[in-house]
């Protein structure tokens, strides 16, 4: 498991993602504030990684499915599941569409999430 370190700029990218998704998760809809994480699509490597369009705001299980390359998003904004993960629970996101945040300039960038999937562990 990743370590938890403390992160340059993170709470405002957190806050802002908080504001663009409408304090949603963009997978799951859930509004549990204390649950709810900033996730980098492309890796923190500092404070300029910290850019809306890096990121999703997601629940803290699929932030970490996320960050194990175990959940990726394809182009038509869809959940993808690494066949890797058994659990029925999270096999049941599979096709699910993200939520889009507002503004259309704080949406993760194309690029960003095909990288990430091309990482998806299968």
């Amino acid at each position: 498991m990743a370590d938890i370190v403390r992160r340059q700029g993170q709470k405002g990218f957190r806050d802002g993602l908080l504001k663009a998704y409408g304090h949603r998760c963009a997978i799951s809809g859930e509004t549990a504030a204390e649950v709810l994480e900033a996730a980098h699509i492309s890796p923190y490597r500092g404070i300029h990684t910290n850019s809306l369009e890096n990121g999703l705001l997601l629940r803290s299980d699929l932030h970490t499915l996320f960050d194990l390359h175990r959940l990726g998003i394809d182009s038509s904004n869809r959940v993808v599941i690494s066949p890797q993960v058994v659990s029925p629970t999270y096999a049941s996101l599979q096709g699910t569409a993200v939520s889009r945040p507002r503004p259309v300039s704080a949406r993760p960038g194309k690029r960003l999430l095909a990288a990430h999937l091309r990482l998806l562990r299968t």
